[in-house]
């Protein structure tokens, strides 16, 4: 992790959203956090219409792009792997289909993207099912 000064162009994911995204700005200036022992960097981008202000803290910042998305899919797979841990009988695979919405819903972006590819996986793994992407 690069350490940061104002100016600098940054890479981050928003913490108000769920969603693995990436975004980036300059950071403007660093601010006194509610802990009195942390300071956050207050970050403008500019994304054509609007520009957008994030406070996010340093340990979340990085310096290229690439470094983000590797720790979203890290953090993609622990959510994976977080489905999978409880279930490990098509019994218990049954019983977490019917208690849980994993269909995608095309109009609305609310799909379970981590059971999905849990569920995808166990299939795989407790009855040799390839149900695709």
């Amino acid at each position: 992790m690069c350490k940061f000064k104002i100016g600098d162009k940054v890479y981050f994911t928003p913490y108000s959203t769920d969603a693995y995204i990436v975004k980036y700005g300059k950071i403007a200036k660093f601010e006194q956090s509610l802990d009195p022992e942390r300071k956050y960097a207050v970050i403008y981008c500019d994304d054509g219409r609007s520009v957008i202000e994030y406070h996010i803290f340093p340990e979340d910042l990085y310096c290229t792009e690439q470094e983000v998305k590797e720790v979203l899919k890290q953090r993609f797979r622990f959510e994976v792997d977080e489905v999978k841990k409880n279930i490990h009988t098509l019994e218990d695979l049954l019983k977490f289909l019917y208690n849980n919405d994993v269909s995608v819903d095309e109009d609305d972006d609310d799909s379970v993207w981590e059971e999905r590819v849990a569920v995808r996986e166990l299939a795989r793994e407790i009855c040799g099912i390839e149900l695709g992407e």
